[in-house]
């Protein structure tokens, strides 16, 4: 633990990422002493000016945690022995397919930046599906309920995220008054977006012609990147190196650029970086009282003492820690895990398409196929995802993995390939919803343990023939979407082997009952007073969105209501 660090706060937090930089700021603004912690680092200006390094930041993704630090195991089903997690490990490992980076900003300062709301359906999933096709297409095995809260009471938060953080877009529906120019399908809004579309990429136009050629309605989608500059952050600069990096401008709206320091102005935050927290401590009455771990740097453990404890350290995370401390008294704890099922189509066109250019959130996107936007009778699918066009943030190493099939991945065709190829790629890709499901869950391994003697997180976890539905049916749409742009060449990939992909849900869901769910509405648990698990796992169901902008939205709320009773 940092030297100077106090014994007694009025609130800690674990993990200063997308949410818990979010509930930083708004405690040390009303004036509580907090403490935040992260097992990783502070980033400085100097380490975004070393981005520029593929290998590192994106290959081998050394910013996120690693299966010898931080190992997961998986199985598919309860019958199979686990192993640690295969597509997480070796010298080349995918950012999107492991947990959301350590230290400050979290997987705010290395994710994509799309930022969405959920639509006001998908917060009432279980109780649209059955008013439309039937209690009998719920899938078998699964558990999917209404959130206890709505779109409706989310609203003002999104908006507050948006112009909190700054994100950049396009509104297509401001109070009921729709604009094509945006997304059609979008739930009414407040306000138009803080900042206006990024700059769209080299190949926007083309996306939206194909699009409404096949009768579909594209629109620029909303990133976390300032598109103007706002304060001592400048506009993004377009450079190409955005996902999976940090910005060297300020312009992506990481909480460690756009709330942190104003955290730290207050006098009222306190920062403990390398501390990797093991449990969290009760007192006899059973309410919260601290959290215990090591020092990373020293080996020495340590406890701090706080009548608040609030987990932000990612769902996965936040699970283990759970489980690590003994919170599972109606053995809802890890229950419900799901994730995004990701489909990817790429593409060569004739021409260059300058895909290593501008971030990938300033693609478009179409929503024609999302949630209940189609009848999905006799399909197989009950709900839809976005499809979206990826063109940008595209680097030679990357490129190289995504050769197509049947080509050589060495010597000189792949040399002629990649040299030629590179300058011509683009995708396109759909994000399927998966629901939760009794056979999916998170649990501690029996065998594996981390270096500290901790045990690992056990992920047992597959597919379900709902998500292949969804693939069955969308990837030849995707596939007819490239092939209208253009491109001489079009193939498929496939992600069914990695079972993360940093849009991770489930594991302490919340709800009113307290024999159900694992958190309540305002994502503190029902089974320890003073004990907060907030993120991605606090979901019931997810849409096809990526989940950054709801998870925000739910940090901001949970901030007002710890605020309001303090």
């Amino acid at each position: 633990m940092a030297r100077g660090t106090k014994k007694n706060y009025d609130a800690i937090i674990v993990g200063l990422g997308a949410s818990g930089g979010i509930l930083a700021r708004e405690l040390a603004r009303a004036g509580m002493s907090v403490l935040g912690i992260d097992k990783g680092g502070a980033f400085g200006h100097a380490d975004a000016w070393t981005k520029f390094d593929e290998l590192v930041w994106e290959s081998r993704a050394e910013h996120s945690p690693g299966m010898r630090s931080d190992p997961i195991t998986w199985r598919p089903d309860a019958d199979t022995d686990a192993v640690v997690a295969p597509w997480a490990t070796g010298p080349i490992v995918n950012p999107f397919t492991v947990p959301p980076s350590t230290g400050l900003g979290g997987g705010s300062w290395h994710y994509a930046a799309w930022h969405y709301r959920q639509n006001a359906p998908d917060f009432r999933m279980r109780t649209e599906i059955v008013d439309r096709y039937g209690a009998d297409a719920l899938p078998e095995g699964s558990d999917i309920r209404d959130w206890p809260v709505g779109y409706a009471e989310l609203e003002p938060f999104y908006d507050r995220v948006e112009h909190e953080i700054g994100v950049s877009g396009k509104a297509g529906n401001v109070g009921g008054e729709l604009d094509g120019r945006g997304n059609l399908f979008e739930s009414p809004r407040r306000a138009e977006f803080p900042f206006p579309p990024l700059r769209p990429s080299a190949l926007y136009d083309t996306f939206k012609k194909a699009g409404g050629e096949l009768g579909y309605h594209v629109y620029p989608t909303a990133a976390a990147i300032i598109s103007r500059p706002s304060g001592n952050r400048q506009a993004c600069t377009y450079c190409g190196f955005c996902r999976d990096y940090l910005c060297h401008v300020g312009a992506k709206s990481s909480t460690h650029v756009a709330l942190i320091p104003d955290a730290l102005r207050t006098g009222n935050l306190e920062i403990a970086t390398g501390f990797r927290v093991q449990r969290v401590l009760r007192g006899p009455d059973g309410r919260a009282s601290g959290v215990a771990g090591v020092d990373l740097g020293s080996g020495e453990t340590a406890q701090v003492r706080a009548p608040m404890v609030i987990l932000a350290a990612y769902s996965l995370e936040n699970v283990r820690l759970l489980l690590a401390s003994g919170v599972n008294a109606n053995g809802q704890t890890g229950k419900n895990y799901y994730t995004h099922k990701i489909d990817w189509v790429g593409g060569l066109m004739p021409g260059e398409t300058h895909s290593f250019m501008g971030p990938s959130a300033a693609g478009g996107a179409l929503d024609d196929y999302n949630g209940l936007n189609r009848d999905w009778t006799g399909t197989g699918v009950v709900w839809g995802g976005p499809l979206l066009l990826f063109n940008g943030d595209l680097q030679p190493i990357e490129v190289a993995g995504m050769i197509p099939p049947g080509r050589h991945r060495h010597g000189p065709d792949f040399k002629k390939w990649l040299t030629e190829g590179y300058r011509r790629v683009f995708g396109v890709w759909a994000s399927g919803v998966q629901f939760p499901m009794a056979a999916n869950y998170l649990d501690l391994d029996p065998r594996m343990r981390d270096p500290w003697g901790e045990p690992a997180l056990r992920m047992t976890h597959d597919w379900t023939g709902h998500e292949l539905a969804w693939k069955r049916l969308i990837v030849p749409k995707l596939k007819e979407i490239v092939g209208r742009m253009g491109a001489t060449e079009v193939w498929g990939l496939s992600m069914e082997s990695a079972h993360i992909t940093t849009h991770d849900h489930g594991g302490h869901v919340m709800g009113e009952d307290p024999r159900t769910s694992v958190v309540d509405p305002d994502q503190q648990t029902h089974e320890v007073p003073g004990l907060y698990a907030v993120g991605g796992g606090s979901f019931p169901t997810v849409s096809g969105y990526n989940p950054t902008g709801t998870i925000q939205a739910l940090a901001f709320r949970t901030a007002e209501r710890i605020v309001a009773t303090h």
